[in-house]
């Protein structure tokens, strides 16, 4: 075991770095795509409004 235990030591900030670079990716990639799911619905409504406007009119 202890001639393992250095290179564990070694690669350990790298795991590390690429965990985390894993977890904010996913969190970027997560948040746009809630971005776009609440911009198409957003889309949608003013478009409903507006059609449903001009009729009453």
């Amino acid at each position: 075991m202890e001639s393992v235990l250095p290179y564990v030591l070694a690669l350990l900030p790298t795991v590390g770095v690429a965990w985390l670079f894993y977890v904010i990716i996913k969190n970027i990639l997560e948040g746009d795509r809630r971005e776009r799911i609440a911009l198409a619905k957003w889309e949608a409504e003013r478009k409903a409004d507006a059609t449903g406007k001009s009729r009453d009119e």
